[in-house]
């Protein structure tokens, strides 16, 4: 990944303290080039190890402004390519463009020193492990990574958390000033990829698919822990009790008791068996609609943006695959194509079949 930068002579600017070939240089010594190269492939290498020893699954790092040491603060999005896909990252390129990424953001506030905090209106807390801890675990994240003393102290503490690896002490220079730290890896108890539910979700009457028809009474769940007991669904199933948005106290219809085992999951599916059907399974993954289930009804969208499905066999598929709005999307594009390629064709055709023009015979 390294790459050696063009010099400044060979470029047409006038090199000074803030031009093209300072940016030139910094985006194109690569990864190795940093000062901190040795902590962040020591980091990268400690994950891998951990995944090997304790299973893959995601990772939540705890967000700190002299990441940047790395090149970036988002270096560690590159998680999967340093664990050969075992290790995922819970931000991502482009990650702004899951409905799931403001709950990410509410739960890196709660366990960073330094968050963020990039998306307006969110209701940002204190620093709060405990709290951010029982996040994760509503989302299925498997590890914590955490690098300052104070989020490192309250990790410890918690009985959720289990420490599993660290790597440091690191010194690093960040802005003239020298620092130290230590990453603390932790395991996050109870945080299983696919769960099935103790009550059958409410579905909230009068919520669009919209975002930000959505995003409220998301938040205002997802802020209070004691209504986790029933998940909030955009639709569902006649059976599932029915509730308007602004109700905090839905209506609770106990499921029946059912086991998840043999989880697996790629870049596209999640598979999973089922001791009874009929009872409905909380699917920790980010509703889309491409989404498809086999072997089940649904899946249905339900809060904060997970999914949800109601298991018609003991053997159940989750696929990524196309919805009738890509289909209605290509065939329209083609439509398109053919029409822009008609404009010209047409009329070569109809020249053809005419023939030469008659020559002048004036004059």
């Amino acid at each position: 990944m390294y790459v050696t930068s063009p010099s400044a002579s060979s470029l047409p600017v006038t090199v000074g303290p803030n031009e093209v070939t300072n940016w030139s240089n910094y985006n194109y010594i690569g990864y190795e080039g940093q000062a901190s190269y040795p902590e962040y492939r020591s980091v990268m290498q400690t994950m891998q190890s951990v995944g090997a020893r304790y299973g893959c699954g995601r990772a939540m790092w705890e967000y700190s402004e002299s990441e940047n040491r790395f090149g970036t603060p988002e270096a560690l999005m590159l998680l999967p390519y340093w664990t050969s896909g075992c290790i995922d990252s819970m931000e991502g390129l482009l990650f702004e463009s899951s409905t799931t990424t403001p709950f990410h953001f509410i739960n890196q506030a709660e366990l960073s020193a330094g968050p963020s905090e990039p998306e307006v209106g969110l209701p940002y807390g204190p620093v709060d492990v405990a709290l951010g801890v029982r996040h994760l675990q509503l989302l299925g994240v498997r590890y914590f990574m955490a690098e300052t003393p104070t989020v490192e102290q309250q990790a410890d503490a918690d009985p959720d958390l289990r420490l599993v690896a660290r790597t440091g002490p690191w010194s690093y220079d960040y802005n003239g000033t020298v620092s130290h730290t230590t990453w603390n890896i932790y395991l996050v108890k109870d945080a299983p990829l696919v769960t099935p539910l103790a009550n059958d979700p409410v579905v909230l009457s009068g919520v669009k698919p919209s975002p930000s028809s959505w995003l409220t009474p998301s938040i205002d769940w997802y802020d209070d822990p004691n209504r986790w007991n029933v998940e909030l669904a955009q639709d569902g199933p006649p059976s599932w009790p029915r509730t308007p948005v602004t109700s905090i106290h839905p209506t609770v219809k106990h499921a029946g008791t059912t086991r998840v085992t043999a989880i697996t999951q790629t870049d596209s599916s999640v598979s999973f068996h089922v001791s009874r059907v009929g009872t409905p399974v909380l699917v920790k993954v980010s509703y889309f609609p491409n989404w498809q289930a086999s072997g089940a009804e649904g899946p249905w969208r339900v809060t904060p943006n997970l999914m949800v499905v109601v298991p018609t066999s003991h053997d159940v598929t989750l696929s990524y695959g196309t919805s009738s709005a890509d289909v209605l999307g290509l065939v329209s594009t083609a439509a398109g194509l053919i029409l822009l390629l008609a404009l010209f064709v047409v009329p070569w055709v109809r020249r053809r079949a005419r023939g030469p023009a008659p020559a002048d015979r004036t004059g």
